[in-house]
């Protein structure tokens, strides 16, 4: 990164891209108060570095996705082979090592039944893998990284949001003239299209931390249960801004990840947590090393949704 301007500078940029990964330079330079070159180094920086990756988010119901599941997987013996065979998997959108009694995290996403339990069955029989729990995923409330909604999306989409979409996924900052010639569009017709993909929730252009293989990068999986009814809990927990946050059905009330930028903030935000009125449990396993973090990024879109 730019050695004249703070890490904390460099952090306020990159995380303005996550939220909106094509968020302008000259908005997030007076955001930060940085100068547009500046601003435009430090990701310049971060993406030639691997520290950042620019991508298009796809809505799972445009990819064929309905059901969504945490599981916790235990291993005797060597982790490796499971933990590879995991991340071979194209139902994984998530995988990584974790401390505790279970040895691997992951999140599945898969078409209708009985596809979960195909999953289940075959991870069941990865080397070493002697207990699988399961959470499915009511509702997923907060998803930096993807659009929210769990529900099918209310969209048709042709072939010109297709190729809009396809464009996206190998420029994610594309400018509307590269969009309208990619889709046969004017640059006005692109960014209509493109406005109303992102407003019904089809697609959600973000900035991720690359954090595959980074094991000083801190974040925690958290399952929580819950004494009052749900929906009493959700404004609670989304205050506290977690990277992701579900209903859950099975054996928590709540999955959520909590991420910071150092273990002296993730200590704060955790009691925090447990202070929340309404949280009966608290369990949390640290995360590792990250082997796979893919979140509706494709191409493909197999289907048309409508």
């Amino acid at each position: 990164m730019p050695g004249h301007v703070s890490e904390q500078s460099q952090r306020r940029v990159l995380q303005a891209l996550r939220d909106d990964g094509r968020a302008s330079f000259a908005h997030i330079a007076k955001a930060v108060r940085l100068p547009r070159h500046q601003v435009a180094s430090i990701v310049q920086t971060a993406v030639a570095r691997d520290e950042l990756r620019l991508t298009v988010s796809i809505s799972p119901a445009l990819l064929g996705l309905e059901r969504f599941a945490y599981l916790q997987i235990a291993v005797l013996g060597p982790v490796h082979p499971a933990r590879d065979a995991l991340v071979s998997m194209q139902e994984t959108t998530f995988v990584a090592d974790v401390a505790g009694r279970y040895s691997i995290d992951a999140e599945v996403r898969v078409g209708p039944d009985p596809h979960l339990r195909r999953t289940l069955d075959t991870i069941l029989q990865l080397p070493g893998v002697s207990d699988v729990r399961t959470t499915l995923y009511e509702s997923i409330e907060v998803n930096r990284f993807s659009p929210f909604h769990t529900a099918a999306t209310p969209l048709t989409i042709d072939e010109a949001d297709r190729a809009i979409i396809r464009h996206l996924h190998t420029d994610a900052r594309a400018s509307y003239r590269q969009l309208g010639e990619a889709s046969g569009l004017s640059p006005s017709g692109a960014r209509l299209r493109f406005d109303r993909l992102l407003r019904g929730g089809a697609i959600k252009v973000v900035g991720i931390p690359v954090r595959t293989g980074q094991p000083e990068t801190p974040t925690l999986g958290v399952g929580l249960r819950a004494s009052v009814p749900v929906g009493e809990l959700v404004p609670r927990l989304t205050a506290l801004q977690p990277e992701f946050l579900a209903v859950a059905i099975g054996s928590f009330d709540f999955i959520a990840t909590i991420s910071a930028e150092s273990a002296h903030e993730l200590v704060e935000t955790m009691d925090r947590l447990r202070g929340i009125e309404g949280v009966a449990e608290v369990d949390c396993w640290a995360n590792l090393k990250i082997a796979k973090e893919q979140y509706g990024e494709s191409d493909s879109l197999p289907i048309t949704a409508g």
